[in-house]
């Protein structure tokens, strides 16, 4: 398995991913009053909440399934290239609201842990395209 993703450090990378993307599934799902009452959302909100963990939850299906497949990572381009598109829209409007250069009149507030999540997700799929490069745009 290791072998597939060229080093340790980028598995370890990769697993660190899935993990985080695996905590946020799990609250969108599970524990929605949690994040309702982190952005000030009233119950209401409860089907929207799970409704976004669907998406969340399909990169985590995809990851693990890259994870376990024979070929890892082979073949796999669109998968990281939308983790770092998704990891940028992220890491951009997290700063721009934190910064409050967005949305300045709603009640919701972010942190600077929100913040750099997204710039961990920016950076780290940067890191996993280039140290996979050789993998990810193959095709068997």
């Amino acid at each position: 398995m290791i072998e597939n993703f060229n080093n340790i450090y980028l598995f370890i990378l990769y697993i660190v991913f899935l993990g985080l993307i695996g905590v946020y599934c799990f609250r969108m799902w599970f524990s929605p009053s949690g994040v309702l009452k982190e952005f000030n959302i009233g119950k209401e909100g409860t089907y929207l909440v799970r409704v976004i963990g669907t998406f969340v939850f399909a990169f985590l299906f995809m990851g693990l399934y890259i994870l376990f497949r024979p070929t890892g990572p082979t073949g796999a381009w669109i998968f990281f290239n939308i983790l770092f598109l998704t990891g940028t829209a992220q890491a951009l409007y997290d700063t721009a609201f934190y910064f409050k250069f967005l949305d300045k009149d709603i009640g919701s507030k972010n942190s600077i842990v929100d913040v750099l999540v997204g710039l961990f997700f920016m950076i780290g799929s940067i890191v996993l395209i280039i140290g996979l490069s050789d993998k990810i745009y193959a095709f068997s």
